[in-house]
């Protein structure tokens, strides 16, 4: 039994990705970059969450960023995220991400804003059974 928690199971304060998978995602990035959501993870010149020691502690849906900011964007956000709130965080990260640049998502949904992401690249793992599959995908903005 874990002493702090008092459950039987052992908890992360913070997620973060495997090594082989962090050294994938980095060569996809293009500096300056941004990772949001980035819970413990070392990826991205610089990092932004809400709950975790980041660069910069901040909302995902407001980014203390000006527009057109970074060349990439890196996010793994909650898969759960409600289905009404996916095309305002869409926006956001396309707002600070400068023409032509990369997004980076690791969701098991995808981002629809027409005429300013395009969807260019689809990268996936087969998961064990019953477990989530890894879906990177890769978006232009235009």
């Amino acid at each position: 039994m874990n002493r702090k928690s008092g459950y039987r199971y052992r908890f992360r304060r913070a997620w973060a990705f495997p090594r082989d998978v962090e050294s994938f995602l980095r060569r996809l990035l293009i500096s300056p970059s941004l990772h949001v959501a980035c819970g413990s993870s070392k990826i991205g010149d610089v990092r932004l969450d809400l709950f975790t020691r980041a660069d910069v502690m901040g909302d995902m849906f407001h980014l203390p960023f000006r527009d057109e900011s970074f060349a990439s964007v890196l996010t793994d956000p909650p898969w759960w995220m409600a289905y009404h709130l996916r095309p305002r965080f869409a926006a956001e990260l396309a707002r600070v991400l400068r023409p032509e640049g990369r997004l980076v998502l690791n969701a098991p949904w995808s981002l629809r804003l027409k005429g300013i992401l395009e969807l260019v690249e689809v990268f996936w793992s087969p998961a064990p059974t019953w477990r989530n599959c890894p879906i990177v995908q890769i978006y232009k903005k235009v």
